[in-house]
């Protein structure tokens, strides 16, 4: 890798501004201080790369005292100081100056102390204490980032006497013994991962011995928020070589941590293989490891231009869309090719898995893509299988707009996928992707979508079919619905005029009734006694705090008897007594059918007023006037039930200004 060690000739004018000032500063209020830059902007500049996050350190003076100083002497409003924060792993005071500049720009600037990091055994809050630069330096995690430039000399000051060299020669490593360093920091593992990968460089052998040390990974899981584990591996993500850092997790145990603990306590605690399984498959020549890894390289090469955030998403995607086949209860027997493996249902395992995961590194907002995507990538390959018609194809496409992801999206995995079955792709395989995809571009162009909106608009909406058939709300709205989509995926060219005329047909002229008439698995009535005997153990299982066991009940009784209105009520309102409890026990399919039986049963009290809870305790995607309208009506029907589900709420929910509104109607 090419340096510059001469950074005062590739200063910009607003950085020698800056530094010009801060030198004023010292020669008339502080003449003893030594001042440097440090951190990442050091490095930045001897790579060539601009960088506008400015630190600045100081030797003998407090962050705080000297920022006061900067802003009296060009007479603008005092520094903002930021306080210790142990807790969120802020260990120092510093202080932040907004100097304008003769540019016109406004440069943010933070300044600190020089300081030493002491830390007790078993603790991972340190005591700070001023330090002399050099101390300073060796407290850091890398020695590429330890290197200070001397605004008074125009120098680089590399104090661990390794930072010019391995920037050069692209080795990360700490400053210190690395033990020592990861002991007082574990987080910084994660640091090095994200360092190697972004500049493509080699971990020295000594610090990538002390990553593996299975002490370092239990501190890890004892000491360090999983906020900030989350915040590593996101910009792992959006970095550089993304699928080197993926590589490291797996070969230094990150990622296996991540999922043994992110599954504790559910189904999957201790039944899921390692990630290097063979599938034991003959349609897959690599391990699921090889394979996986394979898909992320194939995602990688669609998705290097992406924003940021849809190229995180996909990469979780890739690295996770099989991760179900890990879980040995869905393993079976290949009917097509006996004595192999099959994974029936895999992507719905791992959508769910997904889930957890995500939930334990607390990137949530990041689930439903990414659970949707693992979830649907094996839909493209049925309809390759299938030969699928234009119907088919438009059907997938709306329905992924249904879910608010990309039907191109869901493809170009599917794509990856297939041709990850081998390192080399198979040539037959590539033509029928790219068949498969002229395909569905032409299926889109028929429905004549909105740009940029992943969802479809219907032919007829829910009054105009209500209002055609005359019908007031009820469960046979969903049958209808979905029988008035599957007209556009028929025809993308129907009218307004000839749907109303089928829907007439199929239903009025027989009997409204007739539209709830379609084979239902489930029973419609749960008897009574099942009924009492299953409250009475979910309210049982509630007290011995086994909630991923009333999960298990509440989901068979959906299964079986998901049409009786008592087991409508009873799942609504379980889910909210879980969720008022963590949010961890949210499961999403559960969430989803109360919600769509709460639209079709307007008048419910019970299930409406517990449905409105759950509503404003997560996120989910209903729009605030729609929960509005709901609680508007329960407030009328309902005051005393709606007031007791407003108090269980816990303190931190998700829409807290709505939940004032409702309680103002009451």
């Amino acid at each position: 890798m090419r340096i510059d060690t001469n950074i005062s000739q590739n200063l910009t004018s607003d950085e020698k501004e800056i530094f010009s000032v801060i030198n004023q500063v010292i020669e008339k209020y502080t003449p003893s201080t030594q001042c440097f830059a440090v951190g990442g902007w050091v490095r930045d500049k001897l790579l060539g790369v601009p960088s506008d996050d400015i630190d600045i350190m100081l030797s003998n003076i407090s962050g705080e005292d000297f920022a006061k100083l900067v802003t009296k002497h060009i007479g603008i409003k005092d520094a903002h100081t930021i306080h210790s924060n142990p807790e969120k792993s802020k260990h120092l005071t510093t202080a932040k100056a907004y100097i304008p500049l003769s540019s016109g720009k406004v440069q943010e600037v933070d300044f600190a102390q020089a300081r030493q990091e002491v830390y007790v055994p078993g603790s991972r809050i340190p005591e700070i204490k001023p330090a002399t630069p050099q101390n300073d330096a060796m407290r850091r995690d890398l020695t590429i980032n330890s290197m200070f430039y001397n605004l008074m000399t125009d120098k680089i000051e590399d104090f661990t006497g390794k930072g010019i060299k391995d920037l050069l020669t692209n080795t990360i490593r700490t400053p210190e013994d690395p033990l020592k360093t990861f002991s007082d920091d574990p987080l910084r593992i994660w640091r090095v991962i994200r360092f190697c990968a972004k500049y493509n460089g080699n971990i020295d052998p000594a610090t990538y011995q002390a990553m593996t040390n299975p002490k370092l990974r239990d501190e890890i899981k004892q000491k360090i928020s999983k906020e900030r584990i989350g915040v590593e591996f996101v910009k792992m993500l959006k970095n550089p070589n993304p699928d080197k850092a993926i590589q490291l997790l797996k070969d230094t145990g990150l990622l296996e941590d991540i999922i043994i603990e992110a599954v504790k306590g559910t189904p999957y605690e201790g039944q899921l293989a390692e990630f290097g399984m063979n599938q034991e498959n003959p349609n897959h020549k690599l391990d699921l490891w090889g394979h996986t890894m394979e898909v992320i390289k194939g995602i990688l090469e669609k998705y290097q231009e992406a924003e940021p955030e849809k190229r995180v998403s996909m990469i979780l995607a890739a690295l996770m869309h099989d991760i179900g086949k890990l879980y040995r209860q869905i393993w079976g027997e290949s009917k097509s090719h006996p004595g192999h493996r099959s994974y029936h249902g895999h992507e719905d395992e791992s959508a769910k898995i997904i889930e957890l995961i995500l939930k334990y590194l607390k990137i949530e907002p990041y689930i439903q893509q990414v659970s949707n995507l693992a979830k649907s990538h094996m839909r493209p390959h049925q309809l390759s299988r299938d030969e699928g018609g234009a119907r088919a194809l438009r059907k997938f496409i709306r329905q992924m707009g249904e879910i608010s992801i990309n039907w191109l999206d869901v493809f170009n995995l599917a794509v990856a996928d297939a041709h990850a079955k081998d390192v080399i792709r198979d040539p037959n395989t590539v033509n029928e992707y790219q068949d498969l995809e002229r395909k569905l571009q032409d299926a889109l162009i028929s429905l004549s979508p909105v740009p940029d909106k992943p969802e479809l608009k219907p032919i007829l909406n829910g009054n105009e079919i209500m209002e055609i058939l005359n019908i007031k709300p009820g469960p046979q709205m969903k049958e209808i619905t979905e029988f008035v989509k599957e007209l556009k995926d028929e025809n993308p060219n129907i009218t307004k005029e000839e749907a109303s005329q089928k829907i007439k047909d199929k239903y009025q002229n027989n009997g409204i009734k007739q539209a709830g008439k379609k084979e239902e698995k489930k029973s419609s009535t749960c008897p009574r006694h099942l009924l009492n005997a299953k409250i009475e153990e979910i309210n049982s299982l509630f007290q011995e705090k086994k909630y991923y066991e009333i999960l298990t009940i509440i989901n068979q009784l959906r299964e079986e008897y998901g049409n009786d209105d008592n087991v409508i009520r009873l799942l609504a309102v379980t889910i909210f007594k879980l969720l008022i409890r963590d949010e961890k026990y949210r499961y999403n399919d559960l969430i989803q059918y109360v919600l769509d039986k709460a639209q079709l049963n307007f008048f419910d009290n019970i299930l409406c007023s517990y449905v409105i809870g759950i509503l404003l305790l997560i996120e989910t995607e209903t729009k605030d006037e729609i929960i509005e309208e709901i609680a508007r009506r329960m407030a009328k029907m309902s005051p005393g039930t709606m007031r007791n589900i407003l108090d269980l709420l816990p303190k931190e929910i998700f829409r807290p200004e709505l939940k004032k509104k409702i309680e103002g109607m009451l």
